[in-house]
């Protein structure tokens, strides 16, 4: 489907799926610990810094979007530091931000959890502005984690894509956000909500969206989940891109290096790498490198870098551990939602596969209100038309 395929589709849903963001919650307690820092932008400097964040997004792909941008609107980036827990079940402290639009009604709340940033340092309490927040130029109040090892948990190895804690830790910090209105601004946030992700933020968005479902109550409702280009099934994804011997982002290797501290695999690393890589594993998987970084010293075609065993049926006890890690990490369970849904995938992704939103799409339509759209341009080109759909829907959704 095109980009104008993406936006007529999501703009006739909004004619006949409206609701409301102005029911007040019930405030949570004992989330939130502390205020990092808080500093101002105008559209302009937002604009160009998250240009700066996502090189892919270039000024003339916000065009179908720039006349609903309020030029003359400031917007205030708070970090806040807040309780939740790590994937052992461990008391942690993490960060993310708030993106509040000044002098205007707020016209909701968007809650948005990161793509899949390689680097521990660039979460959005490091860098205040992200790609995340963006909505924040059509005037919603915007909610970004930063997850576990990024931010103020960046001494922490980043547990990439799990889902259970990624839904968790979202969920703590969107409390966190609802306490700190609480306590430092005049207003409360309100109760309802949209969630929207791309990538590992769609990975997030969904796996939020079932936390707060899987509990017997809540002070947030989620009223629309926009997500594109997800992993829902770790073991799945990694099949794939097996099959193909080809992954464009360059993720793997951290993933299995998370796999392998958070599970406790005890991997032996020379029966899962090979060649440069596993000469130069503690290097180049420090968690410092961003993905353009990755990308230098990693290789797209995976028997550059992993074992010859991974490729083969019987593989080996290393990579036996690795598969049943994985197998833990699925949102391909029997759920089911009253909250709408829209999936969207490129059909031609190297990066995440396209059967992934598929297999959630298919598991999600006997039980809930869900739609799919499908388009090109790969992982990064129909993100792009993917993100500036949401915010077309979204913000028709509030006329």
């Amino acid at each position: 489907m095109t980009h104008k395929g993406l936006r007529l589709t999501f703009l006739l849903l909004a004619f006949v799926s409206c609701n409301k963001t102005d029911q007040i919650a019930v405030q949570p307690k004992g989330y939130l610990s502390a205020v990092l820092r808080s500093q101002e932008f105008s559209t302009h400097e937002m604009i160009d810094l998250t240009l700066t964040d996502f090189p892919e997004l270039e000024q003339t792909m916000l065009e179908p979007v720039t006349d609903l941008f309020n030029f003359d609107m400031r917007v205030k980036v708070t970090a806040i530091s807040y309780h939740t827990v790590d994937p052992k079940g461990d008391p942690v402290l993490a960060s993310g931000i708030i993106v509040q639009p000044l002098g205007v009604a707020s016209r909701g709340v968007v809650h948005v959890p990161p793509t899949t940033p390689l680097s521990s340092l660039e979460g959005g309490s490091d860098l205040l502005i992200i790609t995340e927040g963006v909505f924040a130029l059509l005037g919603f109040t915007v909610i970004v984690p930063d997850l576990i090892g990024s931010g103020i948990s960046a001494d922490l190895p980043q547990p990439f894509l799990f889902m259970n804690n990624t839904g968790r830790v979202c969920y703590d910090m969107h409390m966190a956000a609802m306490e700190y209105y609480d306590k430092y601004t005049q207003e409360r946030l309100p109760s309802h909500m949209s969630i929207v992700g791309y990538s590992g933020g769609a990975t997030g968005a969904v796996a939020l969206l079932h936390y707060i479902d899987g509990l017997p109550s809540s002070p947030v409702t989620v009223t629309n989940l926009f997500a594109g280009g997800g992993v829902y099934d770790m073991l799945s994804t990694f099949q794939v891109l097996k099959e193909r011997r080809y992954a464009e982002y360059p993720l793997t290797p951290l993933l299995i290096k998370s796999l392998d501290y958070w599970h406790a695999l005890e991997l032996d690393y020379s029966k899962v790498f090979t060649g440069p890589l596993l000469e130069n594993m503690d290097d180049w998987l420090d968690g410092t490198r961003n993905a353009r970084q990755m990308k230098e010293l990693i290789d797209p075609r995976l028997d550059t870098y992993m074992h010859p065993d991974f490729f083969t049926p019987e593989k080996n006890p290393e990579i036996l551990k690795i598969e049943n890690a994985l197998s833990l990490h699925t949102l391909l369970r029997n759920w089911k939602t009253k909250t709408r849904i829209f999936l969207g995938h490129a059909t031609d992704d190297l990066s995440v596969p396209f059967s992934e939103t598929q297999a959630l799409y298919h598991m999600l339509k006997s039980r809930s209100n869900v739609s799919m759209t499908s388009g090109t341009g790969g992982h990064y080109g129909y993100g792009i038309k993917f993100f500036i759909s949401a915010h077309l829907y979204l913000t028709i959704d509030q006329l």
